[in-house]
């Protein structure tokens, strides 16, 4: 009953801020900034320690200026995912453009299922609105990790619901892949895999950003299986506000392990470097230090998501 009232005012509230114009939630958005970077200082340690070892080679100064520049948009962030409860869907057609949508029409040809990779990049909220962009027939789904809010994880998954999206709880992907391959629809799947995976089993390696990092597989390891589509969304900002998103291939190299994945995370990190304040620098990427894994806190054991994934996917 708490929950249900929680989620109730919380609505109405954030409602009530979405009626308001853009161009008025950019001036809120102005105001909260210095509060959330000067006064609060939202994790600008982990921001700070991110910035300056992803980017060695640049200087004290404009390390600060990319970190300025991330929290200003990560304020703006927040305000356009609010307006997502008060969005036409023509206005959401000129703030989230697709360059080039024909290109996934052109993939349906053969039925086989589509793997969208994504990164925390620009303004990833926006990205649902896909579905204006593509002819009906094909089920629009995202991969997402619930929240342990109740209240925030049902308002989350009803903002990604938005435009006739479906979100996939990432415990129960596999098998909601398979029920829609087996039932012969044709699933074009989000995924957002640039964050941290379990430190158990240990985890596949890479550079990414300077740093050895960890990296999810889960998704190709089932692309494969299902003999998927394997694309990756290339998104700018094109000014405030507006964004395009390309889409391309991801082509392996010949004969590397975990190809696909490995290839993701290289195309994302030329968007990151291109354009570095609109990645999600928040988020602490790297706890994990390569080499044998220590005992592992509560959550973060072999019994996890990915393990749990793999399972099944042996058993296709």
């Amino acid at each position: 009953m708490i929950d249900k009232v929680q989620f109730a005012l919380l609505t109405f509230v954030l409602k009530a801020i979405a009626i308001w114009p853009l161009r008025v939630l950019y001036v809120l958005s102005d105001l909260i900034y210095p509060l959330v970077y000067y006064i609060v200082g939202y994790r600008r340690e982990v921001v700070r320690k991110n910035l300056t070892h992803s980017f060695p080679e640049k200087t004290e100064q404009e390390i600060k200026e990319i970190e300025k520049k991330f929290y200003h948009h990560f304020c703006d962030y927040v305000m356009e995912t609010v307006k997502l409860m008060h969005i036409s869907d023509e206005e959401m057609r000129r703030r989230m453009r697709f360059t080039n949508p024909e290109y996934i029409e052109q993939l349906r040809s053969d039925g086989r299922p589509i793997f969208l990779y994504l990164g925390h990049q620009a303004n990833w909220e926006y990205i649902i609105s896909v579905t204006m962009w593509i002819n009906p027939g094909m089920t629009v789904g995202q991969i997402y990790h619930p929240l342990s809010n109740k209240v925030m994880d049902k308002l989350i998954y009803r903002l990604r619901s938005r435009f006739n999206t479906i979100g996939i709880p990432q415990k129960q992907a596999l098998r909601s892949i398979i029920t829609m391959v087996r039932n012969g629809e044709q699933p074009i799947l989000g995924f957002i895999a640039d964050q941290r995976p379990p430190r158990r089993p240990e985890p596949e390696w890479m550079t990414f950003l300077h740093q050895d990092t960890p990296i999810i597989t889960g998704g190709e390891a089932m692309g494969r299986k299902l003999n998927a589509h394997f694309v990756y969304g290339c998104m700018k900002c094109v000014r405030r506000g507006y964004y395009e998103l390309t889409f391309q291939p991801i082509v392996p190299a010949e004969g590397e392990e975990f190809g696909y994945s490995k290839q993701y995370m290289r195309m994302l990190e030329q968007d990151i470097k291109a354009q570095p304040h609109l990645y999600l620098w928040t988020h602490k990427r790297w706890k994990w230090k390569k080499g044998p894994p220590s005992n592992s806190p509560k959550g973060e054991n072999s019994d996890s998501t990915e393990t749990a994934n793999s399972k099944i996917v042996n058993k296709l």
